[in-house]
């Protein structure tokens, strides 16, 4: 089997739908051997029926999987564990693959020499996007967009669209359990991130191929600024909790005084700033450093995840 893809799902039926319609459509090349996973994370809507339907009508092997531990990295490490590929891609169930994605992944992997691809993901504007919503370094609004040229990268791919040679996940291990979204709690992210910085650390060679693309339509719910607060403030709490606290330095509470400069600053820039967009801007760091404090604190005080959890899971 040259790739398994693994695509973990909870509850959301109606994109998935849309999204396997879209794998229908993906041009294969004729020595191109592949299978879809399909991991259903304890979804309680018609998944399952869905999965089955497309799966009698696919003209590749299509595998359902039930994975009981809530979360996406229980998930995916499930997904990674059946794989059978040499290759194992990751996509999402609210995507849209363009025709070649998996062509142009595969054709990336044969003709360099490299651990990992990362693809390009495009924000799909379904609806207006609002007036005060800066994409510049966005990341709230799923996209991952590094130019058009093939190249080198030394940043994590982002794990709605991305590939890994199956050998790294049994050099590196497999994702923490502690971080990825977990059932309808959509706060703690960075699984994804912090594997393929595992990978980089390992002076592991990712390429960024701008051919690689799938669309990722944007959801009206998340385009409202009380959505990107709370993303924000999650963030902040995901990357500390990804990073773990640091090793030396002054503490106050259990937190790094860093952090308390970081947050007056960026709080000061909320209060002070007078024009609209730069304002919000400035509010949503805030947020996310509040985030980073919290989160700190807790793994000061020993409340942080187990031990367990933490650790990679191995292949």
């Amino acid at each position: 089997m040259d790739i398994s893809i693994v695509l973990a799902t909870y509850n959301r039926a109606v994109t998935l739908r849309a999204t396997l319609d879209s794998f229908s459509r993906l041009l294969f090349p004729a020595d191109l051997t592949c299978e879809l996973l399909v991991v259903d994370n304890n979804s309680t809507d018609s998944t399952r029926e869905v999965v089955e339907k497309f799966a009698g009508e696919a003209t590749f092997v299509v595998r359902y999987i039930f994975e009981k531990k809530q979360g996406r990295s229980a998930a995916l490490n499930t997904g990674i564990t059946e794989a059978k590929g040499e290759i194992v891609a990751f996509t999402d169930d609210d995507v849209l693959l363009d025709r070649s994605w998996l062509s142009n992944m595969k054709k990336t992997f044969d003709n360099f020499d490299c651990s990992a691809v990362a693809g390009k993901v495009v924000a799909q504007w379904n609806h207006a996007r609002p007036d005060w919503l800066e994409m510049d370094g966005q990341f709230a609004v799923v996209r991952f967009d590094l130019g058009d040229e093939l190249k080198e990268i030394r940043v994590p791919p982002l794990g709605a669209n991305s590939a890994f040679r199956r050998d790294m996940f049994r050099r590196y291990g497999l994702f923490r359990l502690d971080l990825g979204v977990n059932g309808s709690k959509h706060t703690i992210t960075c699984d994804d991130t912090e594997f393929g910085e595992r990978l980089i650390r390992g002076g592991e060679k990712i390429l960024y191929c701008p051919s690689a693309i799938i669309f990722h339509p944007v959801d009206v719910a998340r385009t409202t600024k009380k959505y990107f607060l709370s993303w924000y403030y999650y963030n902040g709490v995901s990357l500390t909790r990804t990073a773990g606290l640091p090793q030396d330095g002054v503490f106050w509470f259990g937190v790094p005084r860093w952090l308390y400069r970081e947050l007056l600053i960026n709080f000061a820039k909320w209060v002070l700033t007078l024009q609209r967009k730069d304002r919000f801007r400035h509010k949503l760091r805030t947020f996310r450093t509040v985030g980073s404090v919290v989160e700190s604190y807790r793994l000061s005080r020993g409340k942080g995840t187990g031990h367990a959890l933490r650790e990679p899971q191995q292949l």
